[in-house]
């Protein structure tokens, strides 16, 4: 559906679209966590599979001008092992928030430059992450969702988090009420206008649980489960 769905007391009080993770290893996984904070104008630490594997740490090192352009910091420790570094402005790749979901994926909703991607209708173009349109809005409304306890502390919970913007400095907006997240993945379900719809399969989940349904059943077979945990770093292009 490339939807997020803002709920409260059971009600959808906004929705967004949304880009999700590439089919393959970096597809967005199943999760069910709490959003504890709102990052504004946060950080990016690139991950490994562009700082070394498209040659990012080199090429920042190597034209300090270029990587100061694009917010980059780059250092390399004494086994050469490179690390890269976005400071927050408006080219981040996490644009200006995201959600602080602590979890094994380091899976979160975050804010993007790119935002001309959302006018596609297949959106599975990122890394893992969830890119959300409206991201400002977004954390504005977690923000006093998570803080105000009556209608008049709203203004100056909106005023604090858009100083806190217009600042340009990295800052955790901690959220007293702690608010559920769940990603799901369906290819038959309601629609945000409730609606039963069916939605293309993105992932290939279908294929294997139909063929499973109609295997042969077998006895006394222990489940196999593993406990790998896959780190998904969302990014952009760096080209």
């Amino acid at each position: 559906e490339y939807q997020l769905r803002l709920t409260v007391n059971d009600k959808i009080m906004r929705t967004y679209r949304t880009i999700v993770g590439k089919p393959g290893r970096t597809a967005t996984p199943q999760l069910a966590e709490s959003v504890e904070g709102v990052i504004l104008n946060p950080n990016w630490t690139v991950p490994q599979s562009i700082v070394k594997g498209e040659g990012l740490g080199e090429r920042v090192l190597g034209n300090p001008s270029w990587a100061a352009s694009k917010g980059y910091k780059a250092t390399r420790g004494a086994n050469g092992y490179i690390s890269v570094v976005q400071g927050p402005g408006p080219g981040n790749a996490l644009g200006r928030m995201k959600l602080d979901m602590p979890n094994r994926h380091a899976i979160f909703f975050h804010d993007t430059p790119a935002k001309a991607l959302f006018a596609r209708d297949s959106r599975a173009l990122s890394h893992g992450c969830i890119r959300v349109q409206g991201a400002r809005e977004l954390a504005m409304t977690m923000a006093m969702l998570g803080n105000a306890d009556s209608r008049e502390e709203l203004p100056a919970i909106q005023q604090e988090v858009s100083e806190i913007t217009a600042s340009g400095k990295y800052t955790r907006y901690p959220m007293e009420k702690q608010w559920p997240a769940y990603i799901t993945y369906f290819t038959y379900g309601l629609d945000v206008n409730g609606e039963l719809r069916k939605f293309d399969d993105i992932y290939g989940r279908d294929a294997p649980v139909l063929a499973a349904l109609d295997a042969p059943r077998q006895r006394d077979r222990a489940r196999k489960t593993s406990e790998e945990a896959v780190e998904i770093v969302d990014d952009l292009q760096t080209t």
